[in-house]
């Protein structure tokens, strides 16, 4: 009886295995202009040395797979790149609809606390929250009330580029209260009021992949 309750569960985990790889969770990657939605893309793809990103995106380039693994734990997704000006922010309807995605890292950088008149994480931030906590998808004059589905269950709020300015703020204790997420909160309340929880996360795109494939795995396994 044990070995076959043992071959049962070799055989279940093995399904389930089978079934992360080829069952791809839909991931949205936003933000604002030149935050790093390209590179962490890349580091999605590669896992390791990623290129410099000399030209911005421009609209929105193909949807493509992820595998991603680390510690045990692993996750096919798909995301797309896309552009963070204003003019693309459509695009990110587009693609959260159409897809119906799950997840969502919005990216941000420091450049809010570098200079405080640089509004531009906080922009992108508010045109994505109005977006998700609307009950409604609005295409010019029409509207089409939101499925249950239409909803994600996560936002992550990743500030990004943390090896270049991790030095140039005193913070002590829970990562969740680091001053680079404070002009967020509000954003955040209304997200909790709607019931989608978000993950305050701090990461290194380029340099650090166990940092964004462990974030990624942290949003599918815990919420």
């Amino acid at each position: 009886m044990s070995v076959l309750a043992g071959f049962a569960i070799v055989f279940i985990e093995g399904i389930a295995s089978l079934y992360k790889r080829f069952h791809a969770i839909n991931f949205g990657i936003y933000g604002a202009r030149e935050v790093g939605k390209t590179t962490l893309n890349h580091q999605l793809r590669t896992r390791g040395e990623v290129p410099d990103i000399k030209k911005r995106t421009v609209g929105a380039h193909k949807v493509s797979r992820k595998f991603v693994k680390l510690d045990g734990s692993e996750h096919s997704i798909k995301s797309a790149d896309i552009g963070g000006e204003s003019q693309y922010w459509n695009l990110w309807k587009k693609d959260m609809r159409s897809r119906k995605v799950k997840y969502i890292i919005f990216l941000i950088d420091n450049r809010h606390l570098s200079n405080t008149a640089n509004m531009q994480n906080q922009l992108a931030w508010q045109y994505l929250i109005d977006l998700i906590c609307d009950d409604y998808w609005l295409d010019g004059r029409k509207r089409k009330k939101k499925k249950e589905h239409d909803f994600p269950k996560a936002i992550g709020l990743w500030a990004n580029k943390y090896d270049l300015w991790k030095d140039e703020y005193e913070h002590y204790g829970d990562i969740k209260e680091h001053p680079i997420f404070e002009p967020f909160k509000f954003g955040m309340q209304r997200l909790q009021e709607r019931g989608i929880p978000t993950y305050r996360y701090i990461v290194s795109a380029k340099s650090d992949p166990e940092m964004v494939y462990r974030g990624v795995l942290t949003m599918v396994d815990d919420y």
